[in-house]
């Protein structure tokens, strides 16, 4: 778990434009120079919470704590313990042979675009009045790996399958890129989803903060 974390992590940061993390033995220690979350540690598998908690209580810079765990009701009870703030959703870390996620068609016009190791996928809004877009993904392709990020469908375009379009498009055009393994880190709403096209559960992720 220790390598698809950290395969994970680097494509996340490439989609989000930030700089490498800093590599250290407890953690992967990222700087987002957010106001409400200037940094964010990841912890590496096998590290205990309690080696990085004091770390972020004492932060002088906003700091958030996320573990990605087996046992998530034991890092839950630590965290909690040591008095940080647990965000109620806990994420999940999924993979996919890309080699077999599902191509749904749309007759709607799928629009992508490539900036380096970036690719953008979005389909135009299309109701009257309607501008931007319907739905949109981008993902991080990195060797064989292809990192997926901010998957979203427009609430007035759901349940049409969009989501699906989208990360199908993005799925073949990794595979044209030479990546056979997707990556993501999914919320409880987009895991239903990431299931039903064939994503399968690796850990649970956990963030908090100080209180």
């Amino acid at each position: 778990m220790d390598d698809l974390l950290r395969r994970w992590q680097f494509g996340w940061g490439l989609c989000r434009g930030l700089p490498p993390a800093l590599d250290r033995p407890t953690a992967l220690d990222v700087t987002l120079g957010l106001p409400h979350r200037d940094r964010e540690l990841f912890a590496v598998p096998g590290t205990t919470p309690a080696a990085l908690i004091g770390e972020v209580l004492h932060a002088a810079r906003p700091t958030w704590l996320t573990v990605t765990t087996h046992e998530p009701e034991q890092a839950v009870a630590e965290l909690q313990s040591a008095g940080l703030q647990l965000f109620p959703e806990q994420k999940l870390l999924m993979t996919i042979d890309l080699r077999t996620h599902p191509q749904p068609s749309t007759r709607h016009q799928v629009l992508t675009t490539t900036e380096g190791a970036l690719e953008r996928t979005r389909i135009a809004a299309w109701r009257k009045d309607d501008e931007g877009e319907a739905a949109r993904g981008m993902m991080a392709v990195v060797g064989g790996d292809a990192v997926m990020h901010d998957i979203h469908t427009n609430p007035a375009y759901r349940r049409q399958g969009l989501g699906s379009v989208v990360m199908g498009t993005l799925a073949r055009r990794a595979l044209e890129r030479g990546a056979t393994t997707g990556l993501l880190m999914a919320t409880v709403e987009g895991a239903a989803l990431y299931r039903k096209l064939g994503w399968v559960p690796q850990a649970t992720m956990l963030t908090a903060k100080a209180a």
